[in-house]
């Protein structure tokens, strides 16, 4: 394809998160694929996921408010600077993610034709704030196309919204998780993600402490999130310092995922979780509740374990099985690892590409 088609990409920003992460990936994707790529950003910052060289990166000169009252002017000067900015650009095609960033990308450009995809992230079922239910009632209808992660997500929004919306079902892309054959597997439960109420990282870190036999186990949390404080107040309250390490963002992910053995998502809700899939293609046998979709992502039991998402007892009782089994965790990762194929960003990619230009 000529460099001359070009596509604009709205992120939320540069920096750590599972939107950011899915739109880098395809971004490096298109750019490998001689398309010519603009990364708009509505936050400025460093990136954290790198962008290849050759996608041009745009960010505002205004930074996000702490305060109440900030927020009430930064999102009407937000939509303008995404009107102006890609009006100047004129891209063939728009590719946004993100429950607020949809409408909100959609507003922006209304009145303007130009063909807009989008993707929701969260869980059909996730309560959003009412003003951004009823702009996604108004605008969705508006896009060229929507990209549903799962199959329950595209069934959800043709209950909602029949034909007036084009859905294509896609799942995430993973990007190429670089492998360490020479780093030796440590007795690591491991857990990567924002520290969020949504996430429940404290069902983990009380179903680790309810776990009598953790001889020489750690429980290693990555990421970072508004729960960061109360998190490390639980683990000093039940007397886990010792055993519980919190790694903040960490860059060279990778290799955390190599060093450990186990990996824990004890999400409530998800929409397609990155980490999840990013784990598994690493080779990790991984645990989440059955609250997620995680049916479209592995078979339980042979490439993962999903436990009942009614309390913890199920998650005790299936992280005590993998902590006391070396053979079933070395059997489930190595089915999970085939994720790798399955969600390669070669196979995944096209089938975007395919979607957005579709005639």
């Amino acid at each position: 394809m000529s460099s001359e088609v070009s596509i604009c990409i709205v992120s939320p920003s540069l920096g750590v998160g599972g939107i950011e992460r899915a739109l880098v990936v395809l971004a490096n994707f298109m750019d490998k694929m001689n398309y010519q790529v603009i990364f708009i950003s509505c936050l400025s910052g460093e990136e954290f996921y790198p962008l290849e060289t050759g996608v041009k990166i745009i960010m505002p000169d205004f930074k996000h408010p702490a305060n109440l009252v900030g927020k009430v002017f930064y999102y009407p000067r937000l939509i303008i600077y995404i009107r102006r900015t890609i009006s100047k650009l004129k891209p063939d095609k728009v590719l946004v993610f993100g429950d607020l960033f949809s409408p909100l990308v959609l507003l922006a450009l209304l009145g303007m034709s130009l063909p807009v995809y989008i993707s929701d992230r969260t869980s059909p079922d996730f309560k959003l704030k009412r003003m951004i239910v009823l702009l996604k009632r108004w605008l969705y209808p508006n896009s060229r196309g929507f990209i549903a992660q799962t199959k329950a997500s595209a069934e959800f929004k043709k209950m909602q919204f029949g034909d007036k919306l084009n859905i294509r079902v896609i799942p995430n892309a993973i990007r190429a998780i670089k492998l360490f054959p020479e780093i030796k597997r440590e007795k690591i439960i491991l857990y990567v993600g924002r520290l969020s109420w949504e996430k429940g990282p404290e069902r983990l870190i009380q179903a680790f402490h309810s776990i009598m036999d953790r001889e020489g186990w750690q429980l290693h949390i990555a990421g970072a999130g508004p729960q960061d404080w109360s998190l490390r107040q639980l683990v000093s309250d039940l007397g886990l310092k010792e055993e519980v390490r919190f790694l903040g963002n960490v860059s060279n992910i990778d290799e955390t995922y190599a060093a450990a053995s186990i990996y824990v998502l004890p999400s409530l809700h998800e929409g397609f979780p990155n980490a999840l899939c990013e784990a598994m293609a690493a080779g990790l046998p991984c645990i989440c509740f059955d609250t997620i979709p995680y049916n479209e992502i592995f078979t339980n039991g042979v490439d993962g374990i999903a436990v009942n998402g009614d309390g913890i007892n199920s998650l005790i009782a299936a992280l005590a099985l993998l902590m006391g089994n070396e053979q079933l965790r070395m059997s489930i990762g190595s089915e999970a690892h085939k994720i790798r194929t399955r969600l390669d960003v070669d196979k995944i990619g096209p089938a975007v590409i395919d979607f957005i230009f579709e005639k």
